[in-house]
Protein backbone atom coordinates (compact mmCIF):
# COMPACT_ATOMS: atom_id res chain seq x y z
CA UNK A 1 0.00 0.00 0.00
CA UNK A 2 1.46 3.41 -0.78
CA UNK A 3 0.09 6.77 -1.28
CA UNK A 4 1.42 10.09 -2.11
CA UNK A 5 0.79 12.48 0.61
CA UNK A 6 -0.82 15.91 -0.12
CA UNK A 7 1.10 19.44 0.24
CA UNK A 8 4.47 17.17 0.58
CA UNK A 9 5.72 17.85 -3.05
CA UNK A 10 6.04 14.11 -4.06
CA UNK A 11 6.21 12.17 -1.39
CA UNK A 12 4.98 9.03 -0.08
CA UNK A 13 3.90 7.06 2.40
CA UNK A 14 4.13 3.08 2.07
CA UNK A 15 2.94 0.45 4.15
CA UNK A 16 4.08 -2.98 4.82
CA UNK A 17 4.17 -6.06 7.26
CA UNK A 18 1.33 -6.55 9.70
CA UNK A 19 0.51 -2.43 8.62
CA UNK A 20 -0.46 -3.23 5.41
CA UNK A 21 -1.87 -6.77 5.58
CA UNK A 22 -2.56 -8.57 9.35
CA UNK A 23 -1.74 -12.31 9.31
CA UNK A 24 -3.91 -14.41 10.81
CA UNK A 25 -1.62 -16.64 13.16
CA UNK A 26 -2.14 -19.97 11.92
CA UNK A 27 0.45 -20.50 9.16
CA UNK A 28 2.98 -18.54 11.76
CA UNK A 29 3.71 -16.12 8.79
CA UNK A 30 3.31 -12.32 9.75
CA UNK A 31 7.54 -12.07 10.18
CA UNK A 32 8.37 -14.29 6.92
CA UNK A 33 5.54 -11.72 4.95
CA UNK A 34 7.12 -8.90 6.96
CA UNK A 35 11.02 -9.45 5.56
CA UNK A 36 9.42 -10.07 2.06
CA UNK A 37 7.90 -7.05 2.03
CA UNK A 38 10.97 -5.06 3.14
CA UNK A 39 12.89 -6.53 0.51
CA UNK A 40 10.66 -5.78 -2.40
CA UNK A 41 10.37 -2.35 -1.51
CA UNK A 42 13.98 -1.97 -0.84
CA UNK A 43 14.63 -3.31 -4.49
CA UNK A 44 12.35 -0.66 -6.10
CA UNK A 45 13.49 2.26 -3.50
CA UNK A 46 17.23 1.15 -4.81
CA UNK A 47 16.17 0.82 -8.39
CA UNK A 48 14.59 4.75 -8.16
CA UNK A 49 18.07 5.73 -6.49
CA UNK A 50 20.00 3.97 -8.84
CA UNK A 51 17.36 5.71 -11.93
CA UNK A 52 18.35 9.55 -10.31
CA UNK A 53 21.96 8.55 -9.88
CA UNK A 54 21.71 7.81 -13.61
CA UNK A 55 20.23 10.78 -14.57
CA UNK A 56 22.30 13.12 -12.61
CA UNK A 57 25.43 11.89 -13.70
CA UNK A 58 24.12 11.78 -17.55
CA UNK A 59 22.99 15.49 -16.99
CA UNK A 60 19.82 14.30 -19.21
CA UNK A 61 16.40 14.00 -18.45
CA UNK A 62 15.35 10.09 -17.94
CA UNK A 63 14.20 8.45 -20.54
CA UNK A 64 11.65 5.69 -20.08
CA UNK A 65 12.98 4.99 -16.19
CA UNK A 66 9.62 4.16 -13.99
CA UNK A 67 8.98 7.58 -11.30
CA UNK A 68 8.95 6.42 -7.86
CA UNK A 69 4.95 5.81 -7.99
CA UNK A 70 5.17 3.40 -10.80
CA UNK A 71 7.94 1.31 -8.49
CA UNK A 72 5.65 1.59 -5.96
CA UNK A 73 2.85 0.13 -7.92
CA UNK A 74 4.85 -2.22 -9.01
CA UNK A 75 6.08 -3.62 -5.04
CA UNK A 76 2.24 -3.80 -4.38
CA UNK A 77 1.56 -5.70 -7.91
CA UNK A 78 4.56 -8.28 -6.73
CA UNK A 79 3.26 -8.95 -3.20
CA UNK A 80 -0.38 -8.37 -3.30
CA UNK A 81 -0.80 -12.46 -4.96
CA UNK A 82 1.43 -14.10 -2.65
CA UNK A 83 0.31 -12.49 0.37
CA UNK A 84 -3.62 -12.80 -0.42
CA UNK A 85 -2.47 -16.24 -1.17
CA UNK A 86 -1.45 -17.06 2.32
CA UNK A 87 -3.89 -14.78 4.04
CA UNK A 88 -6.39 -17.14 2.73
CA UNK A 89 -4.30 -20.35 3.68
CA UNK A 90 -3.70 -19.48 7.06
CA UNK A 91 -7.80 -17.81 7.56
CA UNK A 92 -8.76 -21.14 5.94
CA UNK A 93 -6.53 -23.63 8.63
CA UNK A 94 -7.28 -21.32 11.37
CA UNK A 95 -11.56 -22.44 10.52
CA UNK A 96 -10.46 -25.57 10.90
CA UNK A 97 -8.29 -25.73 14.09
CA UNK A 98 -10.18 -23.86 16.03
CA UNK A 99 -14.09 -25.31 15.16
CA UNK A 100 -16.14 -26.93 17.72
CA UNK A 101 -17.67 -29.65 18.58
CA UNK A 102 -19.85 -32.05 16.27
CA UNK A 103 -19.69 -32.11 12.23
CA UNK A 104 -16.98 -29.48 11.88
CA UNK A 105 -14.35 -31.10 14.22
CA UNK A 106 -15.00 -34.66 12.14
CA UNK A 107 -14.36 -32.64 8.89
CA UNK A 108 -11.32 -31.11 10.73
CA UNK A 109 -9.87 -34.19 11.46
CA UNK A 110 -10.95 -36.25 8.22
CA UNK A 111 -9.43 -33.26 6.18
CA UNK A 112 -5.75 -33.44 7.96
CA UNK A 113 -5.63 -37.04 7.80
CA UNK A 114 -6.45 -36.87 3.96
CA UNK A 115 -4.30 -33.98 3.70
CA UNK A 116 -1.44 -35.79 5.71
CA UNK A 117 -1.95 -38.69 3.66
CA UNK A 118 -1.90 -37.11 0.34
CA UNK A 119 1.20 -34.20 0.86
CA UNK A 120 -1.05 -31.48 0.53
CA UNK A 121 -0.08 -30.17 3.69
CA UNK A 122 3.08 -30.31 3.13
CA UNK A 123 2.76 -28.36 0.02
CA UNK A 124 1.00 -26.00 1.60
CA UNK A 125 3.23 -25.03 4.34
CA UNK A 126 6.28 -25.24 2.20
CA UNK A 127 4.75 -22.88 0.10
CA UNK A 128 3.76 -20.91 1.88
CA UNK A 129 7.65 -20.55 3.35
CA UNK A 130 9.35 -20.29 -0.05
CA UNK A 131 9.87 -16.61 -0.30
CA UNK A 132 7.82 -15.26 -3.86
CA UNK A 133 10.50 -12.27 -4.37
Amino acid sequence: WSREVKGTGGRFCVLSGDAAHAMPPFLGQGANQAIQDAYTLAHKIFEHNANCLITVKSNQEPNNTPSLKELLKSYEQIRWPPTASITLKAAFLGYLEVGGAGFLSKFRDSFFFVAGKIGLAAKVFLDAATPKV
